[in-house]
């Protein structure tokens, strides 16, 4: 999961040595926040933490220097090859696998102006994409990976729909092939990539999945910010003030979902 979140935010498969570097320095990152509180420490108080905190705000300053020296590498090197792109663009020399190229999370941060008065805009900073790339790889880990086993849990506890889910899957890719080991040219015929076109002939799967992000939403609210005075249902709510969606809640509403589907339920429906 990772490996494909850093492919999503790059653009480019990195070799075996710089994933686990981010991997690593990510990992550090989480595990010290998590067990310290920093975020909570610096923000409540920001100067008189970094006082009375100096050993943790060193390590926490450490920390970021480490990501910053891992992650720039990746980011200068897209913007090199985004440059060169831009460049063959202005030429016309556009050929059909530039045409199909992937746009990366870092080529929409390199695109993104941010207002800055008198009517100015600026582009991000290196450290400001650092950060923004260091939050996308760390929310896209945690909350898929929570997903995942969410859904294989519930699979688990409920066999009839994994035999269901099983037959489906079967019905469209084939049956599964033996175990292993298998020879070169066996690997060839027996192993199939699962494409897009594929999953949509799934359904079942589709629906296992859309349950499984109702019952269990990897974020439980959503915090939105409101850009103008907004008058709901007899209470007004005032331009800045932070709204929280209550995913889970609207998930959970039995007023909303009429059927229980799938799971926490006697009878699951299809």
């Amino acid at each position: 999961m990772f490996c494909l979140l850093l492919l999503m935010c790059f653009g480019d498969k990195l070799h075996e040595d710089q994933i686990k570097q981010v991997e690593t320095s990510h990992r550090r990152m989480l595990l010290s926040l998590a067990r310290y509180n920093m975020p909570n420490i610096f923000n409540i108080f920001p100067r008189l933490g970094k006082i009375l905190f100096r050993k943790k705000w060193k390590e926490f300053m450490e920390m970021r220097e480490e990501q910053e020296r891992v992650l720039r590498p990746l980011i200068e090197s897209r913007i090199i090859y985004k440059k060169q792109q831009n460049r063959k663009d202005n030429e016309e020399e556009e050929d059909e696998e530039e045409s199909e190229r992937v746009v990366a999370y870092v080529d929409t941060l390199l695109d993104l102006q941010l207002p800055e008065g008198d009517d100015q805009k600026r582009k991000l900073m290196e450290g400001e994409l650092v950060t923004l790339c260091s939050e996308f790889l760390n929310a896209g880990t945690d909350t898929t990976s929570t997903a995942l086993q969410w859904i294989l849990a519930n699979i688990v506890k409920y066999p009839e729909i994994q035999s269901k889910l099983y037959e489906e899957i079967a019905g469209v890719m084939g049956p599964a092939p033996p175990p292993p080991p298998w020879s070169r040219e066996e690997m060839g015929i027996r192993l199939r990539v699962v494409k897009e076109e594929d999953v949509q002939k799934m359904p079942y799967l589709k629906a296992v999945v859309l349950e499984g992000l109702r019952r269990h939403p990897p974020s439980h609210f959503v915090p939105h910010s409101v850009s103008e005075d907004v008058e709901l249902e007899e209470y007004v709510v005032p331009k800045n003030a932070t709204i929280n969606f209550m995913v889970a809640d609207f998930g959970w509403n039995p007023k909303v979902w009429v059927f229980k589907r799938f799971w926490g339920c006697q009878h699951h429906h299809p």
